[in-house]
């Protein structure tokens, strides 16, 4: 009798394949652990039961047909063989081979409570799978002679007789409970969780690979030499000024500066002005170190919002664009990773189909990678299949990390652990870009020596404290009267004060005709972008727009206006702000206000100040103490200011939830923290992007492409075949997101009613004619007059 693992694979083959897969990932300490995973993951798919649920038209749900409880039940029994007395190596790959098909879970939630019985206090789901695992061990034993001789080809034929014949399944279980008692009785065994992660990774990357037929492509890397030589033919034209002769000295230096100091730190940082070119600096400070380091390590280039990845990727893909044979090999050169990129993954040599493209992109499988900090973060830190598979693509990588301060402040402690971690476990390199160097690797070795006086050569910018409370209507009125014949920015905090601000503005001043422009996330995506190319295009023609928008500009928007105003927010954010004002120093001075905007006080007397919906209080007060104590602030201070916020809001951090996950990260806890202090922190609750569990997403039908869209994901709905299915719908995903907007949930009736009676709805969606009701071009979702939520970009 032949076994399959799928349809169109022998069972022996698969196992042989992600051996041979997987060992490639991973250091050869791990190797035999890596050996005995993954030719025991898939174990018990040797029985009748799987091999009829695999060719049944009927997929019956019967418990038979589970092969992951007795596959890692078999391999923890051959490492308790193969390792010595004390290891953890039998728990960890009874953990890794369990949830091979799922989100990882704590070791103990599938170990029994006792260590010397099973009794009827356990859980239901412990004991089905222990009696399944029975059976299945019988029906293993009547093919005993096909499954030897598969196993034998591997040299693991006398575990399997071994394993059928004489082992109890109660007693690997409480061997492995013992462990689990032991290792709750340690303190610090960060490194139990980088080995389990490591493992795991390379189970179910190779898994998947094996399971599509995907074909590999092989990696490609250029070197510092050639692509320097490409920058500077690309660049020989640009014009000498004071901003570009900066920007120059600011590169040589940091490249001379790796030269020296590349052997004696795994940890950098880069520190200098906004505008300054970290991007190329970062970028090539990187490949140096790669080629210093004489190996191929892979770039992981990480930023804080989607917005500025295209930009980013598409600066370093120009370059590469000049490298002999990119044309062939784009995807294996550069790839860009984050939820709304487009999954396709471009090679002469194979033609990949979306699902193929996807997978190779998820395990971020090029020589330069750009991404977002959720896919690197949630990474590092995180229990999900599907994020997990890319976390051995970090090994030996060179992680550029920009505009850090834009994590939340809370995980500033966590996100320093963990990469300091993946610095010794990893073997990272670790890169820190920004101008407003925040509390996160701060022994970082300075590859920008002396930038202080970077800070000091620029006087593009000036920040006027205005922090008398004001009402929007008081602003309006303010701003009104002293407006100028110049371009102004108007940064809000929340979408309600956003739009308010714009409505008054655009009718009081229709009749000076000067027109006023609205940009934030209340606007689809698609009108978004169109809005944002609009205004660029003004103000390079010399035109004085005015924008009112939210905190959506403050990164990856290329804007360059003559004045900005900030309504009052955490200091690193008003410098980003800052960044939006005389970007390139073609004017004397670009001046930079900061108002404190409030809510007309309520009936007890108090003031609401928006930013307080944002940032809280203690950020919010920080900052007004640092900022009262100036009239004014040069662009040549802001160094030092930085420097005065960061060491007072370290004085007041909030670092109750850093403890809580590094405490999750240190024992395992997965999905429970068991009577932890921590149970809020457990490691699947890990996100760095606040859930809003009162907000749904909207599909706005309004034209007849997004109608087309719409009508192209009910086919997609209604393919049967899951293969096909998932194919489609990458083609027509990141369709959807153009026309989605996430909206408070309080306004589900408002879709409701468009909706037919016998209408089955995948997606909350407004047909056209219910678009004129509720979508304005200009200013998005038409909300409730007193509507206050907010979403941050």
């Amino acid at each position: 009798m032949e076994f399959y693992s799928h349809p169109d694979k022998r069972l022996i083959d698969h196992l042989v394949e992600v051996r041979n897969i997987s060992k490639t990932q991973i250091e050869n300490k791990f190797d035999k652990a890596d050996e005995i995973i993954s030719y025991c993951h898939d174990f018990g798919k040797y029985t009748t039961y799987f091999q009829d649920y695999l060719f049944s038209r009927k997929k019956e749900n019967n418990i038979l047909k589970n092969h992951g409880f007795i596959s890692a039940v078999f391999a923890s029994y051959i490492a308790f063989e193969e390792f010595e007395k004390n290891s953890y190596m039998p728990y960890i790959i009874y953990n890794c081979v369990l949830h091979h098909h799922g989100s990882i879970e704590n070791p103990a939630e599938n170990l029994p409570k006792s260590l010397k019985k099973i009794d009827e206090s356990e859980k239901q789901s412990l004991t089905d799978k222990i009696y399944a695992c029975k059976k299945q061990i019988e029906d293993i034993k009547e093919n005993r002679e096909f499954i030897e001789l598969d196993y034998k080809s591997i040299g693991y034929d006398k575990y399997v007789n071994d394993f059928i014949d004489n082992i109890k399944v109660e007693e690997i279980l409480f061997k492995l409970r013992r462990i689990d008692h032991i290792f709750r009785r340690r303190n610090k065994m960060e490194e139990v969780y980088f080995i389990h992660q490591i493992l795991y990774s390379a189970l179910i990357s190779a898994d998947k690979l094996s399971a599509s037929n995907t074909k590999i492509p092989k990696l490609h890397y250029t070197d510092f030499q050639t692509l320097n030589s490409i920058k500077n033919k690309k660049f020989k034209d640009s014009p000498k000024n004071f901003i570009n002769g900066l920007r120059s000295d600011i590169f040589n230096n940091i490249q001379a500066e790796i030269v020296e100091s590349y052997d004696k730190h795994k940890i950098f940082s880069i520190t200098s002005p906004t505008g300054t070119g970290k991007t190329y600096s970062g970028f090539f400070a990187a490949l140096k170190l790669k080629d210093l380091l004489k190996d191929n390590r892979k770039i992981v280039y990480s930023l804080p919002f989607t917005s500025i990845i295209d930009q980013n990727y598409k600066s370093i893909y120009e370059l590469l664009e000049g490298v002999d044979g990119f044309d062939e090999n784009i995807s294996s050169y550069i790839i860009k990773h984050h939820n709304l990129s487009n999954v396709d993954y471009k090679s002469e040599k194979e033609e990949y189909e979306k699902t193929k493209a996807e997978l190779l992109i998820e395990n971020w499988n090029s020589g330069v990678v750009v991404t977002t900090f959720v896919q690197l973060l949630q990474t590092l830190i995180g229990n999900r299949n599907r994020m997990l598979k890319k976390f051995n693509s970090m090994r030996g990588s060179i992680i550029l990390l920009d505009e850090v301060q834009a994590i939340d402040i809370k995980f500033y402690r966590l996100v320093d652990y963990i990469l300091k971690s993946a610095v010794k476990y990893l073997d990272c390199r670790i890169i820190m870009m920004t101008a407003t160097k925040p509390l996160i690797l701060q022994e970082g070795h300075e590859l920008l020596k002396n930038n202080e006086k970077y800070f000091e050569k620029f006087e593009r910018t000036n920040i006027i404290p205005k922090l008398e409370p004001l009402t929007v209507d008081d602003f309006c009125d303010r701003f009104i009267s002293n407006i100028e014949d110049k371009s102004y920015l108007i940064i809000c905090n929340t979408i309600g004060q956003s739009l308010d601000i714009y409505k008054n503005l655009s009718e009081d001043l229709e009749e000076q005709e000067r027109e006023v422009s609205y940009l934030s996330t209340n606007i689809l995506p698609i009108h978004r972008r169109e809005r944002i190319n609009e205004i660029n295009k003004k103000l390079k023609n010399g035109e004085k727009p005015i924008l009112v928008s939210t905190q959506v500009v403050e990164a990856g928007v290329d804007f360059d206006f003559d004045v900005v105003i900030r309504d009052i927010a955490p200091i690193d954010s008003i410098i980003q702000a800052a960044g939006r004002c005389n970007r390139n120093g073609k004017r004397e001075k670009g001046e930079v206000y900061v108002y404190s905007m409030c809510k007309d006080e309520n009936k007890k007397g108090g003031r609401q100040y928006f930013a307080n919906f944002v940032y809280g209080k203690t950020l919010i007060n920080i900052t007004s103490d640092v900022l009262n104590k100036y009239d004014s602030i040069f662009e040549n201070m802001y160094f030092n200011i930085i420097k005065d916020y960061f060491d007072e809001v370290n004085k007041n951090i909030n670092d109750e939830a850093s403890e809580g996950f590094i405490e999750s990260i240190i024992k395992l806890y997965f999905t429970k923290a068991g009577k932890s202090e921590y149970e809020d922190y457990t490691i699947s609750k890990f996100s760095l992007i606040k859930s809003n569990p009162d907000y749904m997403d909207v599909y706005f039908r309004i034209d007849e492409n997004a109608e087309k869209v719409y009508q192209d994901l009910l086919k997609v709905l209604s393919e049967k075949d899951f293969v096909k299915k998932k194919q489609l719908y990458l083609e027509v995903k990141n369709k959807i997101r153009d026309y989605t907007l996430s909206l408070p949930s309080k306004f589900n009736s408002a879709f409701e009613k468009w909706k037919n009676g016998d209408e089955k709805v995948f997606l909350i969606n407004m047909p056209m004619e219910g678009c004129e009701d509720y979508y304005d071009e200009i200013t998005g979702f038409k909300r409730e007059e007193d509507e206050q939520e907010f979403i941050v970009f």
